[in-house]
């Protein structure tokens, strides 16, 4: 959690320099229309100033860049305790854990299924998404979680379920015939029972 503030704080600095920066360039000009006489020279630019100008923000813009990708790729899976697999089939969910293995079939009303995908409330999953046939679409809308199922191609996703409940998702990809009938059910419990 450090690093989340440590890049907020860095954020804040770059958006209060860039401000500062905005401020004393609007004072400038102030003081050179109005106070200065409000003459410009054509012909007067000072290229060094100028290029000054241009490769510092450059620079900025190149760090910020590097400190986001670092960020957001860096050692995120020092943040999950659990992994669990999703294969996305024709037409059904798996599941994989460290500790076993799965399917999750609609039951007779479509609406829902046999076996739910169970997480623990608080604990940070990374959820490995992938297809074993065609190109699914791993969705649950109210947790905010969508992740392309595509054969042959590891996707990754980390989750930290925040809030208790059952959550109804659904594939969001056209897979077949039985595209509408594979529903996806997460119920996020207290304790891993």
């Amino acid at each position: 959690m450090n690093v989340s503030l440590l890049y907020y704080d860095i954020v804040c600095y770059i958006i209060a320099v860039c401000i500062f920066v905005i401020c004393f360039v609007y004072m400038m000009l102030y003081w050179e229309v109005f106070c200065g006489g409000g003459s410009v020279e054509i012909g007067s630019e000072n290229q060094f100033v100028e290029l000054l100008w241009t490769v510092i923000p450059t620079l900025i813009v190149l760090i910020l860049c590097s400190l986001n990708v670092n960020f957001i790729t860096n050692d995120l899976d020092c943040f999950s305790n659990e992994t669990i697999k999703i294969i996305g089939n024709q037409w059904y969910w798996s599941y994989e854990y460290s500790d076993g293995f799965y399917n999750s079939y609609a039951d007779s009303s479509c609406f829902s299924v046999d076996k739910p995908l169970r997480m623990v409330y608080g604990v940070p999953y990374h959820l490995v998404v992938t297809s074993s046939d065609v190109i699914h679409s791993f969705s649950v809308p109210s947790l905010n979680l969508k992740m392309d199922a595509i054969p042959g191609r590891l996707n990754h996703l980390f989750f930290c379920p925040s809030q208790h409940g059952s959550f109804i998702g659904y594939c969001a990809e056209l897979c077949g015939v039985n595209h509408s009938v594979m529903p996806i059910i997460i119920e996020v419990v207290s304790t891993n029972n």
